[in-house]
């Protein structure tokens, strides 16, 4: 991802102060989040939870 692009990224979420004075960990944070993004894989099925649905027991 180019400089430009995360500066796009950052501006559209309100850090323009935080990619100005810190720009380093702005682009790390980025990078981050998009390997983040791409480590699970999705189900073939979207209605498929990843985990059983839990429910609260009434008193």
């Amino acid at each position: 991802m180019t400089d430009a692009e995360i500066e796009a990224l950052a501006k559209a979420r309100g850090l323009e102060r935080a990619w100005r004075d810190h720009p380093a960990d702005v682009r790390e944070a980025v990078t981050q989040a998009a390997r983040l993004g791409t480590a699970f894989t999705r189900p073939a099925d979207p209605a498929a939870e990843p985990m059983p649905a839990h429910a609260v027991r009434q008193s």
